[in-house]
């Protein structure tokens, strides 16, 4: 499935829309939209075409089919009283097979428990990918283990990582860190696969509410440490990108507040920090259906009518029916009408961001933060002034701010990579890490316009052996 994220490429739906046709002729859906469907939503025969061919790319690249149908992520009846950080389920051997994996690499899956923003515990699924060589933790002698926080992939049940044929962010981060021998426990974060408690009432997913994401991340490694107690080290680090830098940020000041012990340290990856500075630069399609959605759980009171249109909330109903993730939302956002002039700025989005910033608090803890100068989804400039605030008042705080000149949104993981490789290891070794609230700026060999800017790939499953040949 494509990577790139929603937030990347906006900009290219201001212009007129062209019919978008398959690569591919052996995807396995056949998805239509009813002509109830189109004539509710407004739809042209364009933008209706286009939501036909993403919904089926993306139902193609669903590993297990929906998770609905998937008995892995149906939630035990005696999850509602267990605490934080159980294990519901565990899945010793998933099936690679319907996987787009690196060789050698195996996967489990877990339901765990974890919590809202509020506070209640909430079930939540997530995959464990498992080195062929696992690197060991010399202080305990066993696995060492990368708590993974993935990107943006969507907010409704199908858009769980954990049943994406490359597990989402393939390359990018979670198959490098297989490869070079680490455990990586990835969250899907609460309401993405497991989107119902055990009694059917709805489970939705928080978006952007990175103090809930950062719970996801320190309670799936918990419960994978007590799956595999005689594996897994108690020592970890935290690794997240976008949505999930955010997650990784919050961890940190989670991490001053109720601190985890065997926490080495959290890398964030182009993080979420100020939304309201973010979109005020971005004006980015996708946050006010996708926040507005998860809001009308996590705030009493609210009603997504407060960010969306009448026009809007016809399309996240729709986009909410076909379980759409980010390909259909870029041919779902691209009308105009959708959203409440300066929705950004209501009094519910204010005290959403008041709860879940990042900046200007105390985190414990190394943090090696990551940012490209070229990145159009976190620009640089909102993430500068969130290390600036926390420096300034924490000069103590263990930051290392590194800054990629030309990088762009996902692609700054790919340019990153030696150093945040590097990073990881040392925090296993016991190393020394660099002195509080170091700056560093990283140019690359060649001419920058010599470089390949954006992901134009993604990974397609071999059906037959000449196809890897």
């Amino acid at each position: 499935m494509a990577l790139i994220s929603l937030l990347l490429f906006w900009a290219a739906f201001a212009f007129a829309q062209q019919a978008i046709t398959p690569q591919s002729n052996t995807w396995n859906s056949n998805f239509s939209l009813s002509r109830s469907q189109i004539a509710r939503a407004g739809f042209n025969g364009t933008t209706a075409n286009n939501v036909n061919v993403a919904v089926c790319f993306e139902r193609t690249n669903w590993a297990t089919g929906s998770v609905h149908d998937d008995p892995f992520y149906r939630v035990p009846e005696n999850a509602s009283g267990m605490p934080a950080g159980s294990v519901l389920k565990v899945e010793q051997y998933t099936n690679t097979s319907a996987f787009t994996m690196p060789p050698n690499t195996a996967l489990s899956r877990i339901l765990f428990q974890s919590e809202t923003l509020n506070g209640p515990t909430v079930p939540a699924s997530a995959f464990v990918l498992w080195p062929w060589m696992p690197r060991r933790d010399p202080r305990t002698g066993k696995y060492a283990a990368v708590g993974w926080g993935h990107g943006t992939s969507g907010v409704f049940g199908e858009n769980a990582p954990s049943h994406i044929r490359n597990l989402w962010y393939q390359y990018s981060a979670p198959y490098i860190l297989a490869l070079q021998g680490y455990v990586v426990v990835a969250p899907d974060y609460a309401g993405l696969g497991v989107d119902r408690y055990a009694n059917g009432t709805e489970i939705r997913h928080a978006y952007l509410s990175n103090p809930s994401h950062a719970n996801d991340l320190f309670r799936a490694v918990e419960a994978a440490q007590k799956a595999w107690r005689d594996d897994l080290s108690k020592y970890f680090v935290l690794m997240g990108h976008s949505q999930g830098g955010g997650a990784a940020w919050g961890a940190a000041q989670r991490q001053a507040k109720r601190p985890v012990a065997g926490f080495l340290g959290t890398i964030a990856g182009s993080p979420v920090t100020d939304l309201v500075a973010q979109e005020n630069v971005t004006q980015a399609a996708n946050l006010p259906f996708y926040i507005g959605y998860g809001l009308e759980q996590t705030l009493p009171g609210f009603n997504v009518s407060e960010f969306l249109t009448a026009k809007g909330v016809r399309h996240l109903d729709l986009f909410r029916e076909v379980g759409g993730g980010q390909s259909v939302a870029l041919q779902i956002d691209s009308q105009d009408g959708l959203f409440q002039p300066e929705w950004w700025l209501t009094p519910y989005m204010q005290a959403f961001v008041n709860l879940t910033r990042n900046g200007g608090l105390p985190i414990e803890g190394p943090m090696l933060v990551l940012q490209g100068t070229a990145d159009p989804a976190v620009p640089n400039q909102v993430t500068d002034a969130a290390v600036k605030k926390t420096c300034a008042a924490y000069p103590g705080s263990q930051i290392e701010y590194a800054i990629f000149e030309g990088a762009t949104h996902v692609p700054v993981l790919y340019a990153s990579q030696r150093i945040w490789l590097d990073w990881i290891a040392d925090r296993f070794a016991g190393r020394e890490t660099a002195a509080p609230c170091t700056r560093s700026f990283y140019s690359p060999a060649r001419k920058l316009a010599s470089y390949q800017t954006e992901l134009e790939l993604y990974l397609e499953l071999a059906t037959q052996p000449y196809e890897v040949a």
